[in-house]
């Protein structure tokens, strides 16, 4: 399907049109490297400058487009508002994906930075061992325990030579009504 093409077209390399959505150039580089990867194909020297091709293919593509200005990126030949609210809601759904990506990515590099950390000091505790694991109930707990200091303050206070004296002044008052 694909001969070597000596005034290398990109797009050709990859089976896509110079209109394919930044989608449809994705997943025609994605099917390609997965079906000439050398891994998959013994290493055999064939499917090695394949891969190459359509990695170096794939890459000049996207740098053209990143190159362009958004007025100039190809557009389908429909230009109703259906399909250009169609491509605006597709370029959402690829934004929230490479979001989603990006936290995914933070998140399995935090990890890793973690990993590495525990495999270089084996014997530092884990924070779980130093505690500093928080739960659901940490907030109650903290509250709990203000409540309980708070009663313990104010039961000691009662017992206080001075609070005694108005406790009883105040009795006085009451009863010589």
């Amino acid at each position: 399907m694909f001969g070597r093409v000596t005034a290398r077209d990109p797009y050709r390399v990859l089976g896509v049109e110079p209109t394919a959505s930044a989608e449809e150039l994705h997943d025609a580089y994605r099917r390609l490297v997965k079906l000439h990867h050398p891994d998959r194909n013994g290493g055999s020297a064939e499917a090695t400058r394949r891969f190459q091709d359509i990695q170096a293919a794939y890459e000049e593509v996207t740098q053209r487009r990143a190159a362009r200005p958004a007025a100039t990126q190809p557009r389908p030949a429909d230009g109703s508002v259906e399909s250009r609210i169609a491509d605006l809601e597709r370029e959402v759904r690829e934004a929230q994906a490479a979001k989603a990506a990006a936290e995914k990515a933070r998140a399995a590099a935090e990890k890793a930075a973690r990993d590495a950390i525990r495999r270089h000091q084996p014997e530092r505790p884990s924070d779980e061992e130093l505690g500093y694991v928080t739960t659901d109930d940490s907030f109650a707990k903290i509250i709990d325990d203000i409540v309980d200091e708070l009663g313990d303050t104010w039961s000691e206070a009662r017992r206080h030579p001075s609070v005694q004296r108005l406790e009883d002044l105040i009795h006085r008052a009451d009863h010589k009504d």
